[in-house]
């Protein structure tokens, strides 16, 4: 396979009345097997849904739907989100993941247990038998992540459909791969290396717009949320430190890093003083905002969207989730991997599917006019870990 160009972070629109935007670059690869997915017919156009627009409008636009077929496709994706928790909890430990079809429409359950599958077939949903579970892929992933980086494995991450974890080098690091899955521990055949990423590099930029300044640069809001009722937002940790200041732009308004976690993760709840209104929305860049209403998790295969004042408001697949992606300054797990395109200045950016919250831009590869991949980090775990509630009205 061919490399793909080096990853950046993303910039979305504020859901306050500023945003702030970091850049990080990643090392990009290539595609999932199972992500053989339709492209958007121009993936490099920004969807411009308007004043008056909602998710549908932006999907329409990006994928070349009608209106009609854009609202079908976000009804499919919220009915598939609750199918695969049907079918999650119906399947027990032989849950092994699932994939939605955004041609089809249809969610396809994954087990690795013949036995369960008929079991789960009785919530309505199209079964297939995969030879490990998501539990077990996920310990493939631990074990990998304890055994540490290796000169030339820029990431690795679950590949459901293939039962498998897929270990991705820079060219001629194979012998690398094979020496970090033996310090590893785990099943060698539970493992595919595939050749063809860059080595991901962070850097930042400092841009104008509606954006909020922390340290040398600047990042963007990803979703107001709320510590203990107090007010704040998420965005990217690799954005700032625990206890960095953080200033809106224009100045007026300030605020402090309350939370933060980079590398390993990569996320941070910024809490803000006097001066900052927290809403439920995101900015379409168009003259109009997405309300946000929850944070149900989308299956893989789901559309998905991000906002910045960079490439407007973007939409895409999600190619996969659980993605550890290793460069020189740390090792960040538990990405979700999407065909999303954007560039520098997106880091904190928000990620919705529908109304539906999914995570803050960690970084990617590529742009909008090549094309490209972008990473995000989910929302919930960062809720959980702090204790937040997120705004969603």
């Amino acid at each position: 396979m061919h490399a793909s160009p080096s990853p950046v972070p993303r910039t979305a629109g504020a859901l306050l009345a500023l945003s702030l935007t970091t850049v990080l670059a990643f090392g990009s690869a290539p595609a999932p097997s199972w992500a053989a997915l339709p492209a958007a017919p121009d993936s490099t156009a920004p969807a411009r849904p308007g004043s008056s627009a909602g998710p549908a409008d932006a999907v329409a636009a990006q994928f070349g739907l009608s209106p009609s077929a854009a609202r079908d496709l976000l009804r499919a994706q919220e009915e598939a989100a609750r199918a695969d928790a049907e079918a999650a909890e119906a399947a027990g430990p032989a849950y092994a993941g699932s994939v939605f079809d955004s041609s089809t429409l249809r969610l396809t359950v994954l087990v690795d247990t013949p036995s369960v599958a008929e079991e789960v077939r009785r919530t309505g949903a199209r079964v297939e038998v995969v030879p490990r579970s998501a539990d077990e892929l996920d310990g493939v992933v631990a074990g990998l992540d304890a055994a540490g980086p290796r000169a030339g494995v820029v990431g690795w991450y679950p590949d459901p459909s293939e039962g498998a974890v897929v270990v991705e080098t820079v060219g001629g690091a194979s012998s690398e791969a094979a020496a970090l899955v033996e310090d590893a521990g785990v099943d060698p055949a539970a493992v595919r290396v595939r050749e063809g990423a860059e080595q991901a590099v962070p850097y930042a930029e400092v841009v104008g717009g509606r954006l909020f300044r922390t340290g040398g640069g600047v990042c963007t809001i990803g979703f107001a949320a709320t510590a203990s009722g107090e007010p704040g937002f998420l965005t990217a940790g690799h954005c700032g430190t625990a206890g960095a200041p953080v200033e809106s732009i224009p100045a007026g308004a300030s605020g402090t890093f309350q939370h933060s976690q980079f590398p390993g993760s990569d996320g941070a709840f910024v809490r803000v003083g006097p001066g900052w209104t927290l809403t439920n929305l995101v900015d379409d860049q168009a003259g109009g905002f997405v309300e946000v209403t929850g944070s149900q998790p989308a299956p893989i295969g789901s559309t998905v969207c991000t906002s910045n004042p960079y490439n407007g408001w973007r939409c895409g697949r999600i190619l996969g989730r659980n993605h550890t992606v290793s460069y020189p300054q740390g090792t960040v797990h538990g990405l979700t991997r999407t065909d999303v395109c954007s560039g520098p200045g997106g880091s904190g950016a928000p990620f919705v599917a529908g109304s539906q919250a999914q995570g803050v831009t960690s970084g990617g590869s590529g742009s909008c006019v090549s094309g490209g991949t972008t990473y995000f980090q989910d929302v919930n775990p960062l809720l959980a870990m702090w204790g937040l509630e997120l705004v969603t009205s």
